[in-house]
């Protein structure tokens, strides 16, 4: 028969599929390489707090002249940047010396406290630089998220078409090898003959021809063979990195994911794909882009107020309300020409993410609609080339009677032997299209049962 029995899928010597989908999942670099999106979210938006970290600074200098200390300035303090969108800060000065600056004059000798706010009124008020940094990192970081998905997807689908291809070569060479041994034994069967006066020479090289076509299939077969081991080796890693396939086998091609079935599938599930997901996921980090241009255009105004904590009597500050410094900083572009086309260029690009997010939106319907319609055709046409390959075994084991009665010749037996091998080797890629098919729409659809301990 065509298909080997699928008692051998428990057989020790057989790659079973499952198992070598989780160590492809556990050991392959691809797949080390899609973890590490975790460890890049996490980084990227530990980068973008780091705009909102505390800022400790100090300033001290000194002028030493004939002999006089003309100045000494000291000037520390700290600054804590808010996600509301103000800074609170805090200092401490002390300054001394004969040619101090009046303006840095600080009656006693325990310094002077100041502790306030810095608010952009205008510009800044609901979004500036840090707030876009922290919201686009989010965005990467989720985004980084469906990127880990997508790329253990990729490698899941990859990996599995390989061990398909595999299967298909596996079980085709062993269909023509059974198809050389059959023609060979016509062969000595028919010279045989031909030497008791039996059959004819023609009959004879007929025989020997179609063995000797036989033999170059073969040769095809191991051909594909080869490249399609040498392909599932590219998947095949273990702990230490090395290829362990050591001439184990495949499971059967009509066994392999036999639970997987392809249930009606409603499109609007397809919000949730990732490759969607990451697209709206590029879609805010542009808008975040395009809210801060777009806050470009309001005139700079920072407010500034700093009560001023004069110490007491034992070194302490002491707040005193009419004892404070204020102002403020204003600026703002005449023509905003920079402002404006910054603004539009950012629309443009999130103009563009959208109608990509469309595309690929009815791009993944209409591959999930025709997956659908192609595995049902394919189990269809599964099912009628089986039936065909037990009728053509039938009636070659009717010719070989036939033969062996003298009632048929080796023309017939050869074709009928042919019909029953095209039939075995249509069957089998008939059945590789149907689980590919299988597998183009649990990737197209999302629904591709990765094990959940390697995402």
């Amino acid at each position: 028969m065509c298909l080997l029995p699928r008692a051998q899928a428990q057989d020790s010597g057989v790659l079973d599929f499952e198992q070598y989908i989780q160590d492809v999942l556990a050991h392959h670099p691809l797949s080390a390489k899609a973890r590490l999106n975790a460890q890049k979210a996490e980084a990227t938006v530990r980068a973008a707090r780091g705009n909102f970290d505390p800022v400790a600074s100090a300033d001290f200098s000194q002028k030493h002249y004939d002999e006089e200390i003309y100045y000494r300035k000291l000037a520390s303090g700290v600054r804590i940047p808010t996600v509301a969108g103000f800074d609170l800060v805090a200092g401490y000065e002390k300054n001394s010396g004969y040619n101090l600056n009046p303006e840095n004059y600080i009656a006693g000798d325990d310094g002077l406290w100041n502790a306030g706010i810095e608010l952009n009124v205008l510009q800044g008020l609901l979004m500036d630089e840090g707030r876009t940094a922290l919201k686009q990192a989010k965005a990467y970081a989720a985004i980084a998220e469906q990127e880990q998905v997508l790329q253990t997807n990729d490698l899941y689908f990859s990996a599995a078409e390989a061990y398909f291809y595999w299967a298909n070569s596996h079980q085709s060479l062993s269909i023509v090898k059974e198809s050389v041994e059959l023609a060979g034994n016509y062969f000595e069967n028919t010279k045989t003959a031909y030497i008791n006066g039996e059959k004819t020479a023609m009959d004879t090289l007929e025989a020997f021809t179609v063995w000797q076509d036989r033999q170059n299939l073969l040769q095809s077969a191991q051909s594909s063979y080869v490249s399609t081991v040498r392909n599932l080796e590219n998947f095949l890693w273990d702990q230490d990195g090395n290829a362990y396939l050591q001439g184990r086998a495949p499971e059967q091609l009509e066994s392999l994911r036999e639970e997987v079935t392809v249930p009606p599938y409603a499109i609007d599930s397809l919000e949730q794909h990732p490759m969607l997901q990451k697209s709206r996921l590029d879609i805010t980090a542009l808008e975040a882009e395009r809210r801060m241009k777009q806050e470009k255009l309001l005139p700079k105004l920072k407010l500034k107020y700093m009560p001023l904590l004069t110490p007491d009597g034992e070194g302490l500050p002491g707040y005193n309300e009419n004892d404070y410094k204020w102002g403020f900083s204003f600026s703002f572009p005449l023509l905003l020409r920079g402002e404006r086309g910054n603004l539009q260029l950012s629309k443009i690009k999130v103009r563009e993410k959208l109608l990509d997010l469309e595309n690929k939106t009815l791009g993944l319907q209409n591959k999930v609609l025709n997956s659908q319609a192609q595995i049902g055709l394919l189990a269809n046409q599964v099912a009628n080339q089986q039936q065909n390959v037990e009728g053509y075994e039938r009636l070659l084991w009717a010719e070989s009677e036939k033969f062996n009665y003298g009632e048929s010749s080796v023309f017939l037996l050869n074709k009928r032997q042919e019909k029953y091998l095209e039939g075995q080797l249509k069957l089998v890629d008939l059945i590789t299209k149907w689980q590919l098919e299988k597998l183009k729409f649990g990737y197209f659809s999302n629904t591709l049962e990765v094990p959940g301990e390697v995402q």
